[in-house]
């Protein structure tokens, strides 16, 4: 139980603490109260984060002790980003040989997975119109392997017929079917071809690769590794993004930098601008200019 100088013990756990906060790094101050319910009853100390805007334009804890005192500060110089969890993959993890690669080839366009992965890259919800279980059933096993310990997607089946009766429910996500899109957000996929390639380079960089590779063993393996070094180089990106202040320009040689740091064997630097879009889209990171430089000649 915990007890404070007047003896009223525990009930008083719910009184407020009123406390000066004194920032570290310029001294602006400011009172802060909170309930004695938010102090750790092991060490009878509360440790509080006071972000940007709170007292000043500095980050920082303060550990304030039972009475109200301030024992303590610490500057805080950035905050790891809220980025999605990886989705949940159990020990039964599937692997290349287990995707019939033949079927789903014969059932979708090369398109089609330009489609998917822009789909994946930038969190776009979608329906695929699809009525053969096996079909959908191997489909899913792809997308699962592919992605697996990277992206999340969002992506549901429905046969025409059951589409048609609920579409109403699903005005946000994008349609697709084997061969063509039914349905996308204005700008986001485009059916001229030209225009499509030069907005989607990764996706088509990748369904490339896998065309050229598809006659070996292990080209899904490749296609696999190539989309996880895509989500951990998009996400050092957004990591990056928070160490920018809102007054700095981007600095395209200190992404590349941490691009090459994150994975020194791939060679993105003429995707550089899409890694930022999907950083941004897919990860949600705050870029605060927007890049003027020709990344394709770098």
């Amino acid at each position: 139980m915990i007890t404070t100088n007047n003896g009223k013990g525990y009930m008083d756990r719910y009184e407020n603490i009123k406390s000066e906060i004194v920032c570290p790094k310029c001294d602006a101050s400011k009172d802060f109260t909170f309930s004695k319910s938010k102090i750790d009853p092991e060490d009878n100390l509360a440790t509080v984060f006071f972000q940007k805007g709170g007292i000043c334009e500095h980050q920082f804890n303060a550990y304030i002790d039972i009475h109200g005192k301030v024992r303590g500060y610490q500057h805080v110089n950035f905050i790891v980003p809220l980025f999605p969890n990886k989705k949940f993959i159990s020990d039964n993890k599937i692997k290349s040989e287990e995707i019939n690669a033949d079927i789903i080839e014969m059932s979708f366009s090369e398109v089609f997975f330009v489609y998917i992965c822009k789909i994946i890259f930038f969190r776009k919800k979608a329906i695929i119109l699809e009525k053969d279980d096996f079909i959908i059933n191997e489909l899913r096993k792809l997308l699962d392997y592919l992605t697996e310990d990277s992206f999340n997607y969002d992506i549901l089946f429905f046969s025409k017929e059951k589409y048609e009766t609920v579409k109403k429910s699903y005005k946000d996500y994008v349609i697709l079917n084997g061969k063509k899109i039914i349905r996308s957000p204005p700008g986001f996929l485009s059916k001229r071809k030209n225009k499509m390639k030069k907005q989607s380079k990764i996706e088509h960089y990748l369904v490339e690769k896998y065309v050229t590779l598809r006659s070996y063993e292990f080209a899904l393996q490749v296609l696999r590794k190539e989309i996880h070094t895509i989500y951990l180089l998009a996400s050092s990106i957004a990591m990056y993004s928070t160490e920018i202040k809102n007054e700095e320009k981007i600095n395209i040689s200190r992404i590349k930098e941490v691009l090459k740091a994150e994975n020194k064997n791939s060679d993105y630097n003429p995707y550089i601008d899409y890694l930022i879009e999907i950083s941004k889209n897919y990860f949600g990171a705050k870029l605060p200019h927007i890049f003027s430089t020709v990344i394709d000649s770098i």
